[in-house]
């Protein structure tokens, strides 16, 4: 009986960790919903947890900032804030669709939203600017370990927490904060800062997060954080293939393969691939050598990418790539970043979201493989038709990309009105550091190059069986572009004395414009966030022409 029952518990013991060990070679496959100057319709959040436990995805990371009513930082709070049980009852949706909860805090730098209130100025390490918390000020950390503890209490059973912690481009530049920093070096100093912010996390045992940049900029001191981090390594540029040149998170700036240092080969030697190739996405391999779990962050929506639109070529190969290298490297997990202050919608982004999970599950298809999968789940058409007229349609140019219009225009995650000359500054920044003349060049290709593509995607349309949704929202996309593109053609003409359409008529268009913009907004941003983002967007350009 006794030898019985040991045969018994063996092969019930071998099961469970069989079971187990499945379980745990499964990545994780992350949505992000981002909140960050765009609140969202609560049926709109519901249909895209739907869409994306049914593209495969398993995990949401949940970037709320000020969309839920706080009660440790109720001056946050947004006039649109879920109340916390509102938002239960979105969390337990999405947690009925099997999709994991991960909280995301930021917990140093990008911290906008808390910092621009009067009453948290004595937060800030930089007084001047109002994105990066002071780390050395006891408050701070008071205050956000009392945060941390309401989000626990709002998200429940959870095994992440991300607590942020990317460019915090002030981070250690207040005299105190200098000196802790230089006594112990940077990348302790931050760490310490975190361990210490993330104990109610390690009590319950839950893994916190950060990002990767700030702790790539001195990789000979990353073992400083300590392995129960998990790392979420963001790479928005590399893709499916040996890139020109790759991000040195040391020197901050991407560097070509002829460029970098033996220094920088001698500690990050993954930086090159065995055949002397640069290699994508190598801080993640570097990471993963180091002993870290790292979740693999592309991105649907970056800097760069136009407000209605965003660059197809650009997100496809990104995210293809880093799914790729999340299935072939068996990282913890891989995220597709949505950044909301890029603010085009989630049915511009659909295509691209549907890549990761696919990529992951089918890690041996080529690019153009996927693609064409893609084009005959969502379209019913098996080629690669859309995403080179997406090429087109989602051009991006000056005067309809974020920072050239009211959009970011502060470099901050904020929706601060730009002032009335923005424009004009703007413009003569450009005269000054000679890059006037590639912007007009950009501007002058933009017309031809949109309304050629929006012209064919309506005739794409004609061949499609499914997908409407996602090309209506395109063509719409193209409509905005095509006449940004007008609008961006007389700003050069006025700019350098040129004859163009009266300034009225373009004011009159503009207005026009707007109108159909938050029109079009409405359909997944609240009312107050249309309007804010719809005023951000033309505001400035009606300015231009005043």
């Amino acid at each position: 009986m006794y030898k019985y029952f040991q045969i018994f518990f063996l092969t019930s013991l071998l099961s469970f960790l069989s079971i187990n060990n499945l379980r745990a070679e499964e990545p994780l496959i992350v949505f992000h919903l981002d909140f960050n100057s765009v609140s969202l319709k609560e049926n709109y959040i519901k249909h895209w947890l739907k869409k994306a436990a049914d593209m495969g995805y398993n995990a949401v990371l949940w970037e709320i900032e000020d969309d839920v009513k706080w009660e440790t930082c109720p001056e946050c709070s947004s006039p649109d804030a879920f109340s916390k049980d509102e938002f239960k009852k979105i969390l337990d949706y999405s947690r009925e669709l099997g999709l994991e909860p991960i909280p995301l805090l930021q917990t140093i730098g990008h911290a906008e939203y808390v910092l621009q209130h009067e009453k948290y100025f004595k937060f800030r390490e930089d007084s001047s600017r109002y994105d990066c918390y002071c780390t050395s000020n006891s408050e701070v950390k008071k205050f956000l370990k009392q945060w941390i503890e309401e989000y626990l209490d709002l998200f429940g059973n959870i095994s992440y927490f991300h607590l942020g912690g990317d460019e915090a481009y002030a981070f250690a530049s207040c005299d105190k904060c200098k000196e802790q920093a230089q006594l112990v070096g940077e990348n302790k100093f931050y760490t310490d800062y975190l361990k210490e912010i993330s104990e109610p996390l390690l009590a319950k045992n839950i893994r916190p997060g950060i990002w990767s940049d700030m702790i790539l900029k001195h990789p000979k001191d990353i073992d400083a954080l300590g392995k129960e981090f998990v790392v979420w390594d963001w790479n928005y540029w590399d893709g499916d293939s040996s890139p020109e040149s790759v991000m040195v998170w040391s020197e901050g700036s991407r560097v070509a393969k002829d460029r970098i240092s033996e220094k920088v080969i001698q500690e990050i030697p993954e930086i090159l691939k065995e055949n002397g190739e640069l290699n994508s996405f190598y801080t993640s391999d570097f990471l993963k050598r180091m002993g870290y779990d790292i979740i693999l962050c592309s991105s649907s929506r970056s800097y760069g990418d136009g407000v209605f639109a965003g660059r197809n070529e650009l997100h496809v190969d990104n995210i293809i790539g880093a799914a790729r290298k999340t299935a072939n490297k068996h990282l913890l997990g891989n995220c597709v970043t949505s950044w909301a202050v890029r603010v085009h919608n989630y049915e511009t982004q659909e295509p691209w979201f549907y890549l990761a999970p696919l990529t992951i599950m089918n890690p041996n298809l080529s690019k153009d493989e996927l693609l064409i999968k893609t084009s005959s789940d969502l379209f019913g058409v098996a080629d690669l038709t859309f995403f080179n007229l997406a090429d087109q349609v989602g051009y991006s140019f000056p005067f309809a990309n974020e920072r050239s219009t009211g959009i970011m225009w502060t470099g901050m995650k904020d929706s601060r009105p730009a002032p009335n000359d923005f424009i004009l500054d703007l413009i003569a920044g450009w005269e000054k550091n000679n890059t006037w003349p590639s912007v007009v060049d950009r501007v002058k290709k933009s017309p031809e190059i949109i309304s050629t593509g929006t012209s064919s995607l309506q005739n794409f349309t004609f061949k499609i069986k499914s997908g409407l949704s996602v090309l209506n929202n395109w063509s719409i996309a193209g409509y905005f572009q095509y006449w940004q593109s007008v609008i961006a053609e007389e700003i050069v003409k006025k700019t350098e004395n040129k004859d163009g359409i009266s300034s009225e008529e373009i004011i009159e268009l503009i207005a026009s414009l707007k109108r159909d913009y938050q029109n079009w907004a409405d359909t997944w941003m609240t009312k107050n966030s249309s309007e804010q983002n719809a005023g951000l967007i033309y505001d400035s350009l009606i300015n231009f022409f005043k």
